[in-house]
């Protein structure tokens, strides 16, 4: 089997000035928009946010949030026109009750990133109708079973529906979302988790499946769900926003964070799903946002925020040394499982710590953009133009990585 990753050519850190080489970065932002902008022209079939036109607007709203670049990229003209066509594409599912919940995979997404942009343009009246269309998938959502393939996660599910809820709240002023109803999901979440565990006499206090499996990483697993709920008002430190959290459900969302946290491996991952943990060939780990180590580490930065128990903010180191060791990836540049992706992870590290050697580590990650090898080398995603999957995820690292103080994973807050 191939090796899926480049070995790192970079020696690490040894207390050498560090610097951000930003016209080396704006160069490769106004390739990549060049190339995005060139290859994108017919469209796409879906509009989604994580492989279709409204990742593709996100990227360009992206731009006009931090001024740079507006200009050369026309970022606010191709904000709306990829926008317009994303929403095009979510009319004829506009009847389907998953579609409505989705938020990286369907409709949810779609209307939230058009509602950031509508603000933008100072837009009022489709701002509102953006708004009404994303409140859609509330009420779709809210019961704990709504979807016999799993309710829960991050592309489909309720957690992703969540994480457009904070964002929009973020994004937007004055918020549209109340604690309340936040917390009305928050806890459809915890009776969901808890009556899965329950019929599966599983372990962990809180477990979810998707299409049957018991996946554990961002994209579709435990870490990412529960990330959610650590985002909610239970464990806010805003007194104007922070909602008290039942002490039953605290005790479960600790206690299935301490088992998640028992399941890493010594060289610092994760398994992809429950039970998987008992294979041995650890050379078919992923390294990803997706699954495995990148992901878990927002999850585990965000229960050291809330908790400061250094049990976390070790594991995180962990799983980042792992990643400079194993996180060139070979499938590309993109942001769930791709190279700056894992480049994120450090950023973010970076950002909680400002310990030097995360923003070393990211830096060098994004000059091996441009090495030969990987041009040569890498493999060409499904969707290489797209926001999760390709180069548009790898301008918001890009621009992340000369604004810091903004910088975020898109929908993950730390």
């Amino acid at each position: 089997m191939e090796q899926r990753y480049f070995n790192n050519p970079y020696e690490d850190y040894k207390g050498q000035h560090v610097e951000v080489d930003e016209n080396y970065v704006r160069n490769l932002i106004k390739t990549y928009v060049q190339q995005i902008v060139e290859n994108t022209q017919s469209g796409d079939s879906r509009g989604d946010l994580y492989v279709g036109d409204a990742g593709i607007a996100f990227m360009f709203l992206r731009l006009c949030q931090t001024n740079e670049l507006v200009q050369e990229t026309s970022a606010r003209e191709n904000a709306q026109l990829y926008i317009r066509r994303a929403k095009r594409n979510a009319k004829q599912y506009s009847r389907s009750r998953d579609e409505r919940c989705a938020f990286l995979c369907g409709n949810a997404g779609i209307y939230a990133v058009s509602a950031a942009i509508s603000d933008l343009m100072q837009k009022a009246d489709t701002l509102q109708q953006d708004l009404n269309n994303f409140e859609q998938g509330f009420e779709a959502c809210k019961p704990v079973n709504f979807s016999r393939y799993g309710s829960d996660e991050l592309l489909v599910g309720r957690g992703g529906y969540l994480s457009g809820m904070y964002w929009l709240n973020k994004t937007l002023r004055p918020k549209p979302f109340s604690g309340e109803a936040i917390i009305e999901l928050c806890e459809s979440i915890v009776q969901s988790g808890r009556q899965y565990s329950k019929a599966k006499r599983c372990s962990f206090p809180l477990m979810y499946q998707y299409h049957s499996t018991e996946y554990l990483g961002a994209a579709h697993g435990l870490s990412g769900i529960m990330h959610m709920l650590l985002e909610s008002p239970w464990f806010s430190t805003d007194p104007n926003y922070a909602i008290p959290i039942p002490k039953d459900y605290e005790a479960d969302v600790r206690n299935t964070i301490d088992a998640f946290l028992a399941l890493q491996e010594r060289d610092g991952n994760f398994p992809v799903a429950l039970g998987s943990e008992k294979k041995r060939n650890t050379e078919k780990r992923l390294v990803h946002w997706c699954h495995g180590a990148t992901g878990a580490i927002y999850f585990f930065l965000r229960a050291y925020q809330i908790f400061n128990d250094q049990k976390y903010l070790d594991a995180c180191q962990k799983a980042a040394d792992l990643i400079w060791e194993k996180g060139l990836l070979r499938k590309g540049p993109g942001i769930c499982h791709g190279i700056t992706g894992n480049g994120y992870a450090f950023l973010m590290l970076f950002k909680v710590t400002h310990d030097v050697r995360y923003l070393y580590r990211a830096i060098k990650f994004a000059e091996f953009l441009s090495q030969s090898r990987f041009i040569r080398e890498a493999n060409v995603p499904d969707r290489p133009y797209s926001l999760y999957e390709g180069t548009a995820g790898a301008v918001c690292f890009l621009v992340d990585l000369i604004h810091i103080d903004q910088a975020s994973f898109p929908f993950m807050n730390i």
